[in-house]
């Protein structure tokens, strides 16, 4: 929440214009933003049971740069799709991160909601934070958007119209489902907690402009609650909860992959660096590559979600 803070502080001093506004994103390039998927090649190493082996990991790495780049040639031939792809798996992603941090990281929290009530939560926590910014924030959120496309397919953009009506539709109704399915948990600490999240947040994206909204939650909520779960874990090599790793163990193994990352935004900035003008493109051509590298990072994040869904219902977890 603190970032967060952060953020509102930014636009309540008026620290939100000119090349301010980009000062979380650049800070999300070395803490808990890029850093968050850095340590993946070491997930995906402790959930198949793979010591740290120059084979095991060229595998994965290989594995890993190969959806990378399959992601980057779909912006680069159907940007406008690639775009609302990453939307959508962006919602999926986000929302499921909230939905298991809650599960197994909050004591109390509970853990025999039905898939119905989880699908509502999933989506809602999704939606606040990539969906809200085009609801209260058109203008400058389809600009960005926009941006992004018109790196690889100038005359292509989303038009705002239908889809903010849409997207408001949609969170109305899953907002409100979700709180009725939390009432009847109301004793609860931690369902009153997960309700104040979601009016906290819904009151954040409305006050923030988006570029600053999306940099801080992505930082400090999404990047460093995943970051929480993995310090939860014996790494590397072990898919058990165990002994904390530390958070500072952890970004220090995030060191190597996340300039590795910055490399690749580097070589891609060079490479269309007729069409990168502005920092407002140059982050825009960051969110290509976030988009990039969240696929395969989802396909890691899925794999743990269900190791830890495994083990909970052996009653090792």
């Amino acid at each position: 929440m603190i970032f967060l803070g952060l953020g509102l502080l930014q636009v309540v001093t008026g620290l939100d214009k000119g090349w301010l506004q980009f000062i979380p994103m650049a800070i999300g390039l070395l803490l808990f933003g890029l850093p968050h998927g850095a340590v993946d090649h070491l997930v995906a190493l402790g959930l198949a049971g793979k010591p740290l082996r120059p084979i095991a990991l060229s595998t994965v790495l290989f594995l890993y740069l190969t959806v990378v780049i399959a992601v980057l040639v779909l912006w680069v031939f159907f940007p406008a799709a690639a775009a609302i792809g990453f939307l959508i798996m962006t919602i999926y992603h986000w929302g499921k991160a909230d939905l298991a941090f809650e599960r197994f990281c909050l004591q109390g929290a509970p853990r025999s909601q039905s898939q119905f009530a989880n699908g509502i939560h999933l989506i809602l926590r999704g939606l606040i934070p990539i969906g809200l910014p085009f609801v209260f924030f058109p203008n400058e959120a389809f600009e960005f958007l926009n941006t992004c496309i018109h790196l690889f397919a100038p005359n292509h953009e989303i038009q705002t119209s239908v889809w903010r009506s849409f997207v408001a539709a949609v969170f109305v109704l899953f907002f409100l489902i979700d709180l009725c399915l939390h009432l009847p948990h109301w004793r609860s600490p931690i369902a009153r907690h997960i309700v104040a999240e979601n009016f906290a947040l819904v009151v954040f994206f409305y006050l923030v402009p988006p570029l600053i909204a999306i940099s801080c939650y992505f930082v400090g909520w999404h990047g460093f609650r995943h970051l929480l779960r993995l310090c939860r874990y014996e790494a590397p090599g072990q898919p058990i909860v165990g002994p904390p790793t530390g958070m500072a163990r952890l970004c220090c193994q995030a060191i190597p992959f996340t300039l590795a990352s910055i490399l690749i935004l580097a070589s891609l900035f060079f490479w269309m660096a007729d069409r990168v003008a502005s920092a407002f493109e140059t982050t825009a051509l960051y969110l290509v590559l976030i988009s990039a590298l969240t696929l395969p990072h989802l396909i890691i994040v899925e794999w743990m979600d269900r190791q830890e869904a495994h083990l909970s219902k052996q009653g090792s977890f």
